[in-house]
């Protein structure tokens, strides 16, 4: 995954946390709903301690929340030579934030704020120190710049910023304004909101910036947008936070807390920097918005501003343990995502894609081995099992269909691709009609399907689908595949994705690598090599965009009937052939079950996860691990649904986990 150079700029400060004795105090609501503590004159309110927590302020809180994010972090700011300024340099290098781009004034104190704490409400008595505001140039040009709080004598460095960022015109700017930027005013800062790429504040703010109605939210984020941002963010308190690129308005509620909130400093840091180190690491702004809420609520959970700032793992986990109804929604404009917003969706951790589209012959078998009658109403009632499942959501991107099941409904009239979209989960279709006989290479085979392939994707279209998929089966032997076969397959793969993508509909190519066969993990690599070279070698002559589609394939493992090799040797060999042979501007890779038992599949997905960050987004594409333990609880008994459905929302958890770094691997099994 891209580390990308992000750097904040901003004031620095050590803050001493006064903790007021809670019943001590007085505490008044105005007419406006604002608090107010009372502290009468000539009285001696007792305090409880006092904590030191050095190096904040709204620019090094969030650098040092780039840095546990994953990206690369550096600090623009201003500090006098003193002991507390030599101790926030100390600190910040060992949070891995770059300060080469932070001045010291010889002779002259850091800055040093008193910060009342009563309950979990704060009050921030301030001294700025009188510094140098100039422009401190960094050792290598930031792809983001943050702009956050300084003080009023730093006008001189807004515009030697502006300067710079006029010679680097692909560097973005996020703009978080602090007091003296509000009481600057929108027209004086003109300049510096038409030349951000996105700008955050609280509802409030955006009220008194644009001069707008606070209670029409449609109109503040048209008035920012009319400031020049491309993305615009607004906090609303206990009410959510809203994201808008300009097409559409999304809204996320606040993520709820395990406790009552210990101390709110730093929150709207922690939300802001989140926003933009989902972004910078290419990122949707659904899931960037989805991320935020998560950092902001841990932080309210710890002393200071930077003690609860979570690692990208954190938060990833954190989502799959989400509550249902903790999703983005749409709430005004067009959700219609572009092609290669939707691929970046179905890979985004830690969800992945669950793979309903078995042909009538596949899923006949099923229902065989399990007594189960097959006729249309059992299979839709089998499907809609999965589809309605409560809480699936939070683990699952998309949904691959049979064209059978894409044309069926609810119970209550509702046709599946559209019940899918209610739930936040994409619909996508299974395209191909089958392995046919390759003539003249015995064991071999070639998949058919494009004849008429523009007119069904169209129909798909109209119908809600968004991806599709096509897949094409390599048999592994001593000899096998052939240089005619790999040929033939990857040829229709190419075909089928440049369709798709001429329909508005995401491809996934699925090479598999056939699990079934008496072959070694070296085999299999030899093989996996071959076939993604020529993949994308005619992927590439026929001009598919690669950034508008998804790879889903066979990890490199030994076949069935040898000894299976453990997850460690799969993540080794998987993740070294895909390294070498995948172009790194690929969406994004998912792997199919391929014949795998369930807990195989999981624990084979969970190493290759904790090999770390790859170039592209890794996640899962199952159906038989994921189906196979329901079906047989299910048996085609209505007594059994909600077990069955249960257990179907474990296992789509149990490999939402796996799409998470971690020590040790939470399943169900």
């Amino acid at each position: 995954m891209h580390k990308p150079y992000i750097l904040a700029i901003g004031d620095i400060v050590t803050d001493a946390f006064i903790k007021l004795k809670d019943d001590e105090a007085e505490v008044i609501t105005d007419e406006h709903g604002n608090k107010k503590l009372i502290l009468p004159f000539g009285t001696k309110p007792p305090y409880d301690h006092v904590d030191i927590v050095q190096a904040v302020g709204p620019s090094p809180n969030a650098a040092v929340a780039f840095s546990r994010l994953g990206a690369n972090a550096g600090l623009m700011a201003y500090m006098g030579d003193d002991t507390p300024g030599q101790d926030m340099l100390g600190y910040l290098k060992e949070q891995h934030v770059d300060t080469s781009t932070i001045s010291i004034a010889e002779g002259e104190k850091s800055n040093y704020w008193y910060v009342l704490r009563y309950g979990a409400e704060r009050t921030i008595l301030v001294k700025n120190e009188k510094y140098d505001y100039t422009w401190q140039e960094p050792n290598e040009v930031p792809e983001w710049i943050y702009l956050s709080a300084l003080d009023g004598a730093s006008w001189q460095l807004h515009m030697e910023l502006l300067e710079y960022l006029g010679k680097h015109p692909d560097t973005k700017l996020v703009f978080q304004p602090g007091t003296f930027h509000f009481k600057w005013g929108a027209e004086k800062l003109a300049e510096v909101y038409a030349r951000s790429h996105m700008v955050c504040m609280n509802k409030e703010e955006a009220a008194d910036v644009t001069g707008r109605a606070l209670e029409n939210l449609e109109d503040l984020f048209d008035g920012l947008h009319n400031l020049g941002p491309e993305v615009v963010v607004i906090t609303d308190g206990p009410n959510g936070s809203y994201a808008s690129d300009g097409k559409k308005i999304i809204s996320i509620p606040n993520y709820p807390d395990p406790k009552p909130p210990l101390d709110r400093t730093g929150a709207g840091d922690a939300f802001a920097s989140t926003i933009t180190t989902a972004l910078a690491q290419g990122e949707s702004l659904e899931t960037a918005l989805s991320w935020a809420p998560i950092n902001s609520m841990n932080v309210c959970q710890h002393l200071g501003a930077q003690a609860g700032l979570l690692s990208k793992d954190d938060i990833l986990q954190l989502l799959a343990d989400a509550p249902a109804e903790y999703i983005p929604t749409v709430i005004s404009g067009s959700s219609e995502q572009s092609p290669e917003e939707i691929a970046q969706s179905l890979v985004e951790n830690p969800k992945g894609i669950f793979a309903a589209d078995e042909s009538g012959g596949s899923i006949h078998k099923r229902f065989e081995q399990y007594g189960i009658d097959d006729s249309e109403e059992v299979r839709r009632t089998y499907r809609q099992l999965f589809f309605t499942s409560p809480g699936i959501e939070t683990h699952l991107s998309g949904v691959i269909l049979f064209d059978e099941t894409a044309r069926q409904k609810a119970d209550d009239g509702t046709p599946f691709p559209e019940l899918l979209q209610s739930r936040g989960i994409i619909p996508g279709v299974k395209v191909d009609k089958g392995i046919v006989p390759l003539p003249g290479f015995e064991g071999e085979g070639v998949t058919s399907g494009l004849d008429g392939l523009p007119e069904r994707l169209a129909e798909y279209y109209a119908m809600g689908i968004r991806f599709a998929k096509w897949r094409a089966a390599f048999t592994v032997t001593d000899t096998l595949p052939s240089d005619a076969a790999i040929a033939a397959n990857v040829h229709a793969l190419a075909r089928y994705a440049l369709d798709c993508q001429n329909a508005g509909i995401v491809p996934i190519v699925e090479p598999e690598i056939v699990h079934e066969g008496d072959f070694t993990i070296e085999r299999a690599k030899a093989v996996s090599s071959r076939v993604l070279d020529a993949l994308f070698e005619e992927l590439a002559l026929l001009g598919v965009h690669r950034k508008a589609m998804l790879l889903k394939t066979s990890m490199v493992l030994a076949g069935s009937k040898q000894p299976q090799s453990s997850p460690e040797a799969v993540a080794v060999a998987t993740v070294d052939v895909f390294s070498h042979h995948v172009p790194h501007d690929l969406a994004g890779i998912v792997f199919l079950s391929g014949g795998q038992e369930p807990l195989q599949a999981t624990n084979n997905l969970q190493a290759i996860t904790n090999k770390g960050a790859q170039a592209w987004p890794i996640t899962f594409s199952y159906s038989r691990a994921l189906q196979e333990p329901v079906i047989q609880a299910w048996s085609g008994k209505s007594e059994n649904l909600s077990h069955a459905q249960d257990l179907f929302k474990k296992l789509v958890q149990a490999n939402s986990n796996a799409t998470i770094q971690q020590d040790s691997i939470k399943t169900i099994f």
